[in-house]
C-alpha cells in the first residue's frame, strides 16, 4: 500500500480515507491471547519476521508509560526492523499540541508516538498513545475500533495480541492493506501494512513484536524485542 496517505500520525491505527472496499465487520475479539500464527509472509520479497515459536505475550499490565524518552524506545528502531529503512519517528502529547524533543521533554501525561518504515513499495508504521490507567485505555480502544468498522473496512479473524485486539482489511493509501489495533494494558497501539498484497501473517508479527516491546517497557527492561523475536 504504497503512497503517503495511511492513518494519521498519532491516531492509534484511525484509518485513512480511501477506496471503497466491502463492509467492515463489527464487533472485537475475545481479549484471550494465543499463540501467533507460524508461516506466510510478505509475497513481494521484502524483509518480514520468521514464524513465531513462543506463546503470545497477553499481561494486562497497569503500569503506565508516561515518559517521552521510554515511547520513543517503545517504537521499533533499525535493529528491531532489520532490512527496512526508517522515514519518519515523532513523540509527542496525546492532543499533539506539543512535540516531544531532548530540549523540551514530555513526562507524566499521556503521549502519543508514531515511526515509519519502508522497504521498497511496501510501508509498515506503528502508533503507540499511552493512557493513564487501563480503563482510559479500553475507551480509546473502543474509539479507535470505531474508526474501522464505520468505514469500509472487513474485520479479519486473527488471534488475539496483547490484552485484546483486533484485525481489519480494506483501503490503505489507495491500495488493499492491513490494519491492527491492539491495547497491553494502559497502552493502546496499532500497526499497518501497505503497498503490496495484503498479508495478515506478516502485520501481525510485526504487531508481535510491538506488544513485546511495549510489555517489555511496562515491567521495567529495556524495550529490545526485534523482528527475529516476534
Amino acid at each position: 500500500m504504497a503512497g503517503s496517505a495511511g492513518p494519521a500520525a498519532g491516531t492509534a491505527g484511525a484509518p485513512a480515507v480511501g477506496a471503497s472496499a466491502p463492509a467492515a465487520g463489527t464487533g472485537a475479539a475475545s481479549a484471550q491471547p494465543s499463540a501467533p500464527a507460524a508461516g506466510g509472509g510478505a509475497g513481494s520479497g521484502a524483509p518480514v519476521p520468521p514464524p513465531a515459536g513462543a506463546a503470545t505475550p497477553g499481561a494486562d499490565l497497569e503500569a503506565v508509560l508516561l515518559d517521552d524518552k521510554l515511547v520513543g524506545q517503545v517504537l521499533p528502531d533499525a535493529k528491531a526492523m532489520a532490512g527496512w529503512e526508517e522515514e519518519k519517528r515523532k513523540v509527542d502529547t496525546a492532543d499533539h499540541a506539543t512535540t516531544c524533543t531532548a530540549s523540551a521533554p514530555c513526562t507524566g501525561k499521556p503521549l502519543s508516538g508514531s515511526v515509519r518504515f519502508s522497504s521498497g513499495d511496501l510501508v509498515t508504521r506503528f502508533i503507540v498513545e499511552t493512557l493513564p490507567n487501563r480503563d482510559a485505555a479500553k475507551n480509546r480502544l473502543k474509539e479507535t475500533y470505531a474508526s474501522y468498522t464505520s468505514g469500509p473496512f472487513q474485520q479479519v479473524d486473527t488471534p488475539v495480541l496483547g490484552s485484546e485486539s483486533q484485525a481489519f482489511q480494506g483501503p490503505l493509501a489507495g491500495s488493499d492493506g492491513i490494519g491492527i489495533v491492539l491495547r497491553s494494558g494502559t497502552v493502546v497501539a496499532s500497526v499497518t501494512t501497505e503497498g503490496g498484497p495484503a498479508d495478515v501473517a506478516a502485520a501481525r508479527r510485526f504487531a508481535v513484536m510491538l506488544v513485546k516491546r511495549i510489555e517489555q517497557a511496562q515491567q521495567g527492561r529495556t524495550p529490545d524485542a526485534g523482528l527475529g523475536l516476534a
